[in-house]
């Protein structure tokens, strides 16, 4: 997703959770990356959950509102898999994207691994988004 705004909800479930994405594989392509978004509302959330031990997702120049709690990953039901967990953010601005009490285990990526992740060639590997109609 590029510019975005993400919004939580309440829910009986506390904090809640911005994703919850899964991989079968490590070698599988696909992610969430959210580039240039807004993460607000009115409820404490985690960025995302692990969705099976191959989970990725990635926050890039994205503002966070201070509803992120301090660890901002749950490695959820994937415990012992957290080195193949790729959950990741960079460059991202707000009083929810403080470092300091995030998980351990989260990843530091590259400038060549954000490069790939980011850059729109990741979506589009299949050239679908120019087969898409122009409004």
């Amino acid at each position: 997703m590029q510019g975005c705004t993400i919004s939580t909800a309440n829910s009986v479930e506390k904090p809640g959770f911005v994703t919850a994405q899964g991989r079968g594989a490590a070698n599988d392509t696909n992610g969430f990356v959210f580039k240039r978004c807004n993460v607000t509302g009115p409820q404490a959330t985690y960025l995302g959950r692990a969705w099976g031990r191959y989970s990725r997702v990635i926050f890039y120049q994205t503002f966070m509102s201070d509803i992120i709690v301090p660890e901002g990953w749950s490695v959820w039901n994937s415990h012992g898999y957290e080195n193949e967990i790729t959950y990741a953010e960079s460059e991202c601005t707000g009083p929810g994207s403080k470092q300091s009490g995030r998980v351990r285990w989260k990843k530091t990526l590259t400038s060549d691994e954000l490069r790939k992740f980011t850059d729109i060639s990741y979506i589009d590997g299949e050239g679908w988004l120019g087969e898409q109609p122009r409004y």
